[in-house]
């Protein structure tokens, strides 16, 4: 990490670290305060508390709309742009940002006798902070069994099986880059690190890094991390950059004692599944990703052209509705194969993609099809609605078994995700009588 203004042997200067601290969080994270406001971080009538869902940001007395509530320093921050690490720039190095950011975070950790809890003589107070490897292994899908995953949704298995395999990428990557050369990290600490980069990191971009691509413009950042993600972005307070550091803004005003968010953005809660290890009870941007269930409407040559439209990608259910791009699948799907890349058939189709024709003149023309459309889209909403059904009576039976009696939560993790996707299906079929 950056060199740190070192605090003196007495009590840290300036305000005081129990001011933000509330009563029940563990000691650690007094070390932390006292770390940041030491090295020029400022605070502002907020405070760390213990809270039913983990530790977060609450107000410590009432807060206005657009108050300044935290300035962390540019020399705190953990990144690749500023941290003393071997071989680890992206822009001298052929290097990845992820997989050297969380070598670096390993080998911190490594140099720890302890563990990651506290206990450690590390003189980074931010590693002691961070969640363990156990949490990890039972939220973030990443680490499931394969019997686990098997019963998850199909976008939830397929993301999880992409970062597997990214994860063994940065690994080796790692090893190649900084374990041959004296850097010194345990399997085990190097995967506890990768996931703590991937959930925890923020998007940075200093002015050397402008040909780096954006998804590898990651730093951590200690204190701001301990803000919980809201859905509401226009209410969650904006987290900005500046040449001297980062600060955190309020967007409406807090009450004393009330939880203060950021938003990590609009994701529903696969994604959040998947990358952060959490949902949201209340996720007004929940959806369900509906790719295994519409694709195979489509014949191969139907597929085949599909991806040379603009709206090929993912496709999705919500409590009202389906999204255009379904639509446009299912439509292209009731158009026989015959007809496909000649006619008029095809040809009002095509200029209905290219905007030449309007929605409800294609509708008009076509009203059968149309009623076929919807009759496709209600057995889409069915399929997954039975998927769901089945994937949780399995996970069920193997949170009773004693063979997976470890990996309870994460089969609960699994059940609760299943549980959202079938209510907003049970909404969907309400709203749209099918």
């Amino acid at each position: 990490m950056p060199k740190r203004r070192r605090p003196s042997s007495s009590s840290p200067s300036g305000p005081n670290s129990q001011n933000f601290l509330a009563e029940g969080v563990p000691e650690v994270h007094q070390k932390l305060l006292e770390h940041v406001l030491a090295n020029n971080a400022r605070l502002s009538k907020v405070r760390i508390a213990k809270l039913p869902h983990g530790i977060g940001i609450v107000a410590a007395k009432q807060i206005q709309k657009n108050e300044e509530i935290t300035f962390i320093p540019k020399s705190l921050l953990v990144n690749l742009h500023d941290i003393p690490f071997p071989n680890s720039s992206p822009i001298d190095h052929p290097t990845k940002v992820h997989s050297s950011l969380a070598a670096y975070i390993a080998s911190q950790f490594h140099k720890s006798p302890g563990d990651n809890s506290g206990s450690g003589n590390n003189n980074e107070p931010f590693i002691d902070i961070l969640p363990s490897l156990q949490s990890f292994e039972s939220s973030m899908p990443l680490f499931w069994s394969d019997q686990v995953l098997a019963n998850c949704s199909p976008w939830v298995r397929s993301f999880a099986v992409k970062q597997k395999g990214k994860l063994e990428d940065d690994y080796r990557h790692a090893l190649e880059m900084h374990g041959k050369r004296g850097v010194e990290f345990l399997r085990e600490e190097y995967e506890w690190a990768w996931a703590v980069v991937n959930t925890r990191t923020i998007y940075y971009r200093p002015k050397k890094w402008y040909k780096i691509p954006a998804e590898d413009c990651m730093t951590l950042c200690p204190f701001i991390d301990y803000y919980n993600h809201e859905a509401s972005g226009d209410e969650s307070c904006t987290v900005s950059f500046s040449t001297d550091g980062l600060r955190v803004t309020t967007q409406k005003s807090y009450a004393a004692g009330e939880e203060i968010f950021v938003t990590y953005g609009q994701y529903n809660n696969d994604h959040l599944l998947v990358e952060y290890g959490f949902t949201l009870p209340t996720n007004p941007s929940d959806n369900i990703n509906i790719d295994h269930w519409v694709l195979p409407k489509l014949s191969p040559r139907h597929q085949e052209l599909w991806k040379q439209l603009p709206y090929q990608g993912e496709c999705f259910l919500d409590e009202s509705e389906v999204c255009y791009r379904t639509m446009m699948a299912l439509r292209l799907a009731v158009i026989g194969v015959h007809d496909l890349g000649g006619g008029k058939r095809y040809g009002d189709f095509v200029k209905l993609v290219e905007g030449e024709m309007e929605e409800d003149e294609y509708v008009g023309l076509y009203e059968r099809d149309e009623g076929v459309v919807r009759d496709m889209v209600g057995e889409v909403a069915e399929a997954a609605r039975k998927d769901a059904e089945e994937g949780v009576a399995e996970l069920e039976k193997m949170w009773e078994s004693a063979e997976f009696w470890d990996q309870r939560e994460s089969i609960e993790a699994a059940i609760g995700r299943w549980r959202q996707c079938l209510d907003i299906i049970a909404k969907y079929k309400e709203k749209n009588n099918n």
